[in-house]
């Protein structure tokens, strides 16, 4: 069983952000049901911090193999930086691991990188 990551991304730096990882990378509209395994999250907040229709109804169908997530965003939107990410944790209880910016800076990616580590020598 492997770890796979799932991307929402309009812009493809979600994408970018999710290809450092070291894990396969699936688009979020080309998941099927035979996805195996823990999945591991990146999405993006739009409309000043709701989360995206193709999240929700992906969310709706697999929140119970999504491990953790990781939201994508633009800064200068203030308290709505992310805020997909805190909205997805209070309702499917789904760690949020980092807010990044663009295609992640340095330390962000690195936080990932590390959350991911420990979550497989710890699970599978």
């Amino acid at each position: 069983m492997s770890l796979t990551i799932v991307v929402d991304s309009m812009t493809g730096q979600g994408k970018r952000f999710a290809e450092k990882m070291g894990f396969p990378v699936v688009m979020i509209q080309d998941v099927t049901d035979t996805i195996q395994g823990p999945i591991f999250l990146i999405t993006r907040s739009y409309n000043f911090g709701q989360i995206p229709d193709l999240t929700k109804a992906f969310l709706e169908k697999h929140h119970e193999k999504v491990i953790g997530v990781a939201v994508g965003g633009n800064r200068t939107w203030g308290q709505n930086f992310g805020a997909a990410g805190d909205k997805i944790h209070a309702q499917y209880q789904i760690p949020l691991v980092q807010k990044f910016e663009g295609i992640g800076f340095p330390n962000e990616v690195k936080t990932v990188q590390q959350w991911l580590k420990d979550f497989v020598e710890k699970n599978l």
